[in-house]
């Protein structure tokens, strides 16, 4: 691989508002690959960055919306910009547009951009269910889904290099990984009115019974995969424990 191929990743340029654990996705995703015999050209790396740094800004600018009308079209102007139709609202920042402009490009060249829009179409319209849904079934089932779906973004990125075995593996992956997501965060979302969902006892409890019922069937099916078995025990410590030790030790 030449020099300017290798070095295309780093011209990236996230900025200084992206949350500190979306950078750790890139390194994450090579561990995976790599488990799975699959070397990701330099190409593919940075492809799959633009959409992780993509969905990361999407999120926290949706985030900072309080009105439903206006995460409704600040949703169709994300759609409508993937889509390069050039439809903008005051909510979709420079820094969005062109993350979205870099991932029209990748999935253009893939001939996947039909099904990309598709995909975000419907992870937004989730977003909405799962920010006001009363219910935890709800909840849960919508994280789920959310996992799910930012899951299949990435296997189009990825569809010139993966193999059916690691499709699968992150496809049952992205479901207790998310909801890990949702349990390590719920104390803030809920705070900041992102979620309709008080935090309690047993709303925390059921997270961890459903984690927990995802990711036993995944440890009895790789548990012969030592390397990949190591790289989620690791994971899951740096998610669920060594987060929650820096923040208390953080006041």
């Amino acid at each position: 691989m030449n020099g300017v191929a290798a070095s295309r990743i780093d011209t990236l340029h996230p900025g200084a508002s992206v949350r500190c654990e979306y950078f750790k996705l890139p390194r994450d995703l090579a561990a995976l690959t790599s488990s799975f015999g699959i070397a990701l050209p330099s190409h593919v790396q940075r492809d799959a960055a633009v959409l992780t740094f993509s969905i990361e800004c999407a999120d926290r600018l949706l985030d900072a919306i309080p009105q439903a009308s206006r995460r409704a079209r600040f949703s169709a102007s994300v759609v409508s910009c993937l889509r390069g139709e050039g439809f903008f609202n005051d909510d979709l920042t420079p820094e969005l547009a062109g993350w979205l402009a870099q991932l029209r490009e990748a999935a253009e060249r893939r001939r996947v951009l039909g099904a990309f829009c598709q995909i975000v179409r419907e992870l937004l319209a989730n977003s909405e269910v799962m920010r006001t849904t009363p219910r935890h079934g709800g909840f849960i089932e919508c994280a789920v889904r959310e996992g799910r779906l930012m899951v299949e973004l990435l296997l189009l990125i990825l569809a010139d290099v993966s193999t059916p075995p690691f499709d699968c593996f992150m496809l049952r992956l992205s479901e207790p990984a998310n909801l890990g997501d949702k349990l390590r965060d719920a104390g803030r979302d809920f705070r900041r009115g992102e979620m309709a969902l008080r935090p309690t006892l047993t709303f925390r409890a059921r997270l961890v019974y459903e984690i927990l019922r995802w990711t036993f069937p995944l440890g009895i099916l790789y548990a012969g995969h030592g390397r990949l078995l190591r790289w989620g025990i690791q994971s899951l410590f740096t998610e669920l424990i060594w987060f929650r030790f820096s923040k208390a030790h953080s006041h």
